[in-house]
């Protein structure tokens, strides 16, 4: 009997993996542009092939990563890419906190926390989409995220070899393709009028942001304001339901 038992779990474990990895595959082909053109900008600043890709690795951040290219092209302070990253990432702080009460009974906190290394935008849009319908597992957690984490990886790695190949990455058409993911992510969380609304006032309230304050201000808060302001009328309008 407990081997039956012990067998089921297995089984059960696998099959999540196998449903993490399906599920991190669009996040993945994304990610391949994405990752390939930062590998391109990274050797074209002076980073080294290991430097390019070890970013990848710890840091893990396309916007944050992509403004420490900036700030390297800029002649910028160390210092001032750790603030700007810490700014602007800032948002993972509430995604993260939106995930605990899915995640708690369900996965053990060191391993949720351990797995959370691997949290985007992207794979935070994905997880949400499918704890709506299905309990959180550490195997689901782990397929979606490393899976993710590793498609990003391999992908710097390929940009900073071939960077020396290619000259301007816009002329690909690959600056649009962050934008259009977001968009597709988007569209799957959207269920009711609700989301609408909320997707809609956070659209608003980052475009009203980015018009009253300066560029480089905007780019660091207009998100985190915008989050907060739209959440807030979603609790506010869930309430009123």
């Amino acid at each position: 009997m407990l081997f039956l038992k012990l067998e089921r779990g297995r089984k059960m474990q696998t099959q999540e993996l196998k449903q993490g990895i399906n599920d991190s595959i669009p996040i993945v082909l994304g990610y391949l542009p994405l990752g390939f053109a930062f590998g391109v900008l990274a050797t074209d600043v002076g980073m080294s092939i290991v430097q390019a890709t070890m970013m990848s690795v710890l840091c893990f951040t396309g916007a944050g990563q992509y403004i420490a290219i900036g700030v390297l092209q800029a002649g910028g302070a160390v210092f001032t890419i750790i603030l700007a990253n810490v700014l602007v990432n800032l948002r993972y702080l509430l995604f993260s906190t939106s995930l605990v009460p899915y995640l708690k009974g369900h996965v053990p906190t060191a391993t949720g926390s351990i797995l959370s290394y691997g949290l985007t935008d992207e794979t935070y849009a994905v997880a949400m989409n499918r704890y709506q319908q299905h309990a959180p597992t550490a195997s689901y957690m782990a397929g979606l995220n490393l899976s993710s984490h590793t498609g990003w990886i391999a992908s710097t790695l390929l940009g900073a070899i071939l960077g020396s190949y290619i000259g301007d990455t816009d002329r690909l058409g690959l600056g649009f393709t962050l934008p259009a993911m977001y968009i597709c992510l988007l569209v799957l969380m959207i269920r009711n009028k609700p989301d609408v609304i909320v997707a809609l006032s956070s659209a608003f309230i980052c475009l009203l942001i980015g018009y009253l304050m300066p560029a480089t201000m905007a780019n660091m808060f207009n998100i985190i304001i915008a989050t907060i302001a739209a959440a807030s009328l979603g609790v506010f309008i869930s309430e009123r339901k």
